[in-house]
């Protein structure tokens, strides 16, 4: 992952530098991100679920607020 950021760090300061094909460097980088995004909210939602396992007076999307998360929108949004 380190570096797949340095590469995009680099294309970004100086983009005439890079070829073309470096974009497909940003879309590997862009799935990687969208893949670690929904492994993160997985994990913020089974924290959720076990705190609202615990305590029940609460649901689980107010534990996610209460952290300032947003693991439990709809379709990535």
């Amino acid at each position: 992952m380190s570096d797949l950021v340095h590469r995009l760090r680099l294309i970004v300061a100086e983009p005439a530098a890079w070829c073309k094909t470096d974009v497909e460097y940003v879309e590997d980088a862009a799935d990687e991100i969208d893949r670690l995004t929904a492994e993160r909210d997985e994990a913020r939602r089974e924290v959720c679920q076990w705190e609202h396992h615990w305590d029940k007076t609460s649901s689980e999307q107010y534990y996610a607020d209460k952290r300032g998360w947003d693991c439990f929108k709809e379709d990535g949004k």
